[in-house]
């Protein structure tokens, strides 16, 4: 079964100016399946909720932000969907981030549908103020080794805070796990393991509608991103690329339904152009450490961004940093680099022999 990119559907927009004009609200994917757009406060302007019906009611992918507009966005694609909230058996994630996951509390206060994600995005999950502490600590202390600037460091601290106020503190009830079936989808959707963007990402094939939901690990336009920091795996690169190797099986006829933008499919093209991306941002950091450009802060000045790396804000700071990290980890793996002991990290070319 096949669909088409339908006029309205959410995309990326670098400015503000560039968002889209007209509410966006969802649109039907296949026979039994829904997408409802909730809308959160980003350039993306929305994430996808997914709805899929089987014989014992509605399951669902993905929440999507934590607010009073984002519930009624919901609310009212399950009603597109010709369900109501009482239909839903069940929710699954891709991942924990506030944007995916962040309706997950009124669910569990207004249903008895059971939460499911992978064992992995526990480090996204905040569940009381001592972890919250620790977890701000510890990403207080990584800006620092990535040699952030001191008069930078309380700014970025004080954004932290705000981060708190979103991060999700539902624990979720159900592990899902790589190729074992959702309960309640007859064996139609399989989760795919694909860590990268988180440790726990997951997506997910529904094989009788021929659809893949992807998350944030695969979107048509913007490279997701890929990112060592607190909580992450230790290698968050290399399991971005293993991961985009598990999809390669999934055929080009398969419908790709991502987290954000639109659905496409011809998989494969996205999958190449994805791992080119990648070899040519390895290439371009080894370049900037050659130039001499130390530390992951250095670094990350020294390369090319969809914006100025200058009029960043905290929250694409660390995310900016985090992606070129992770780079660097990967070049060291290969041997391309080494990181020298000491604090904040420093970076230089291997010595060949």
């Amino acid at each position: 079964m096949r669909t088409s990119t339908q006029d309205g559907i959410a995309q990326a927009y670098s400015r503000p100016e560039e968002r889209p004009t007209r509410r966006i609200e969802g649109f039907a994917v296949a026979g039994g399946a829904w997408a409802t757009a909730v809308p959160f406060p980003s350039p993306l302007a929305y994430s996808y909720s997914y709805a899929l019906r089987y014989p014992d009611g509605i399951v669902v992918v993905d929440l999507g932000w934590d607010s009073d507009e984002a519930w009624r966005a919901f609310l009212a694609g399950l009603t597109r969907a010709g369900a109501g909230l009482d239909e839903v058996r069940g929710v699954v994630v891709t991942h924990a981030h506030p944007d995916h996951y962040g309706l997950a509390a009124r669910i569990r206060d207004r249903t008895s549908a059971w939460i499911g994600a992978h064992s992995g995005e526990r480090a996204q999950i905040q569940v009381d103020a001592e972890e919250r502490r620790v977890r701000r600590a510890e990403i207080v202390d990584w800006l620092r080794e990535c040699g952030v600037p001191g008069a930078l460091l309380a700014e970025l601290d004080g954004e932290l805070q705000a981060l708190d106020a979103v991060l999700p503190t539902t624990a979720p009830d159900v592990e899902l796990q790589d190729g074992v079936p959702v309960p309640g989808t007859e064996g139609a959707l399989i989760p795919v393991h694909t860590p990268g963007h988180t440790a726990g990402h997951l997506c997910f094939h529904e094989r009788e509608r021929n659809l893949l939901l992807t998350g944030d690990h695969i979107l048509p336009k913007v490279t997701p991103n890929v990112a060592r920091r607190p909580g992450s795996d230790p290698d968050p690169l290399r399991d971005f690329l293993r991961s985009l190797a598990r999809l390669g099986r999934i055929p080009d006829s398969t419908v790709v339904l991502p987290g954000h933008e639109w659905p496409f499919d011809r998989l494969s093209h996205r999958l190449d152009f994805l791992r080119h991306h990648h070899d040519e941002r390895l290439a371009e950091i080894e370049r900037a450490v050659a130039l001499g450009h130390d530390t992951v802060w250095k670094v990350a000045e020294a390369v090319s961004w969809a914006r100025e790396f200058a009029t960043f804000t905290p929250r694409s700071l660390r995310s900016a940093l985090a992606e070129t990290s992770a780079h660097l980890l990967r070049l060291s793996e290969l041997g391309r680099i080494r990181c020298a002991e000491g604090r904040p990290e420093r970076w230089t070319v291997a010595h060949r022999s």
